[in-house]
C-alpha cells in the first residue's frame, strides 16, 4: 500500500492505474493533479478529500464504484477537471 500523506501536488500526472492497494486514503491532502489523474481498475472508491483540481483528463472504468463516478463529475461539474473523463473500457 501506498501511503503519501504529505503529498497536495502533482506537477504532472499521476497513475495508479490497475493498483488495487491504492486509494483515496493514500493520498489524504493531495489538492492539485496538474496531468492526468489515471484511477482506472484501482482501489479508489470516492476521489480525495481535497482535491480541487485537475489539470488534464481522469480516466475511469466503467465498473468503478458509483460514489467514485459520482465526486468525479462533481469536480467536473464545478470546473475542476479541465481535461474531461474518460473510460479505458
Amino acid at each position: 500500500m501506498i501511503n503519501m500523506p504529505n503529498l497536495s501536488h502533482v506537477g504532472g500526472d499521476l497513475n495508479v492505474m490497475g493498483n488495487a492497494d491504492v486509494n483515496e486514503t493514500s493520498f489524504p491532502n493531495l489538492e492539485i493533479v496538474k496531468g492526468d489523474f489515471v484511477i482506472a481498475n484501482s482501489g479508489f472508491t470516492c476521489l480525495p478529500p481535497k482535491l480541487n483540481h485537475i489539470g488534464g483528463r481522469v480516466i475511469l472504468s466503467k465498473s468503478c464504484p458509483g460514489g467514485l463516478l459520482a465526486d468525479v463529475l462533481g469536480l467536473e461539474k464545478q470546473g475542476g477537471i479541465l481535461g474531461g473523463v474518460y473510460y479505458c473500457d
